[in-house]
């Protein structure tokens, strides 16, 4: 695996590794999470990077880094599958912005990602190419709807790729699959070129091994200081500073290795002063996210469901269905009730910087295991933070047994560098 500052490009400098193309493949074919590899988008942005490094130019700050793309994603030149039968396979005529800022920075797309059909359910159960499977355990359920590029990610065959989350699909795959995983700001980073979910929450997202890859790659996309990379032995370095606040209110009395993790941080402190907030917060913005989800995935599918509902993924169908006779009059309202409890959500910050929650509710189910309750236990501590707005983190934890762990930081709408960089204090 790329170390995150050396182009993985062969000596000839004409196209990119075929070992570490080949790697990719292979950990797509064990993982059932590649779509497909883009291999001549690949070599032709290699021989770019290669002709930037000939004539003298220094290296942009991602150069030569090879990243992986939901399904969901434009990339041009490909088809946008969506995880469905119910698709073109017309390619892509222009890339997301999101994939043109990686790009533009050096990074080089080597694979489309397997997902959960047009990104609706977080379990990662369906999709026209079969359900993922968790490298870290077959047995494990994967999560979706970003399953692919997790495991892609998680099986050491990239150090980066792109997700959506729009109820925690960016956020509990990474839980699931032992990786870091990224949700933005609300806003901050263009949803061009994506297929939609429901635009009320739909947020790209990012997966990676390593936090101040994650990070390079945010501050890239959003609009960095610098397109440069970072001087050897610096680079992706990230520090916070000053007294910080963390609030646990969410976290169960018998975490102790998530609160193992403020042990290390110098000038912390940690409170539970917002229990109560929390809690009625969460009993609140639950029936907004639901209606306005159904309403709005109804919306986007409505045409394509008339003609072709019958080729859709059976749960994937049920979910459409149930938005059909939502009225537009109470989406309106909904919408002002959601604008409303983000206003008023933003109290819990007057005394706290971050908030440290369990990132998903229980242990990483088995397959065998998935029950009705599943999907809502996954969603637990990550949807809020969509229904928010707000900017979150996966953070896994190490040496967490025979089943991932993790935990999440969630800051203020807005506060993405500075959660990043208080994160990496914490790793």
């Amino acid at each position: 695996m790329n170390d995150g500052q050396s182009p993985p490009m062969d000596r000839r400098g004409d196209q990119m590794d075929e070992h570490s193309l080949a790697e990719v493949e292979r950990a797509g074919t064990q993982f059932n999470a590649v779509t497909a590899m883009t291999v001549d988008r690949a070599n032709a942005l290699t021989a770019e990077s290669v002709e930037r490094r000939d004539s003298g130019q220094p290296p942009r700050r991602l150069e030569g880094i090879p990243f992986a793309i939901k399904d969901v994603i434009d990339l041009v030149g490909y088809p946008t599958t969506m995880g469905s039968n119910v698709r073109s396979d017309a390619p892509a005529a222009n890339s997301a912005p999101v994939v043109d800022r990686l790009e533009a920075a050096g990074a080089i797309p080597v694979a489309k990602t397997n997902c959960q059909e047009y990104s609706y359910g977080i379990l990662g159960d369906e999709s026209a190419f079969g359900r993922v499977v968790n490298p870290v355990d077959a047995a494990l359920c994967t999560a979706g709807s970003s399953s692919g590029s997790a495991a892609l990610v998680a099986a050491g065959a990239v150090p980066l790729a792109l997700g959506t989350d729009t109820a925690g699909s960016v956020r509990v795959p990474a839980a699931c699959q032992g990786v870091f995983g990224f949700k933005p700001t609300f806003g901050v980073v263009p949803v061009d070129g994506v297929f939609p979910l429901s635009p009320a929450f739909d947020t790209v997202g990012l997966f990676a091994s390593d936090l101040g890859l994650l990070t390079a790659a945010f501050d890239v996309i959003v609009g960095g200081d610098s397109d440069e990379a970072p001087d050897q032995g610096e680079a992706f370095d990230l520090t916070g500073s000053g007294e910080r606040t963390v609030d646990v209110s969410l976290l169960p009395g018998d975490e102790n290795r998530a609160r193992d993790l403020l042990m290390s941080v110098p000038d912390l402190m940690v409170t539970s002063a917002n229990g109560q907030v929390m809690g009625e917060l969460l009993d609140d913005l639950a029936p907004i996210y639901d209606f306005i989800r159904l309403y709005e995935a109804f919306e986007v599918h409505k045409d394509l469901f008339a003609k072709h509902s019958a080729d859709y993924q059976p749960g994937v169908a049920k979910k459409i269905e149930s938005g059909r006779n939502l009225g537009e009059a109470e989406y309106r309202r909904q919408l002002d009730a959601l604008a409303e409890l983000r206003e008023r959500s933003l109290a819990v910050f007057g005394g706290t910087d971050f908030l440290l929650t369990p990132a998903i509710d229980g242990p990483v189910a088995r397959w065998d295991e998935i029950d009705s309750g599943t999907a809502a236990k996954f969603m637990r501590y990550s949807m809020p933070f969509n229904v928010l707005g707000w900017s979150a983190l996966t953070i896994p934890l190490p040496g967490a047994g025979d089943r991932p762990q993790a935990v999440q930081l969630v800051g203020r709408p807005g506060s993405d560098r500075d959660l990043l960089a208080f994160a990496s204090q914490l790793v």
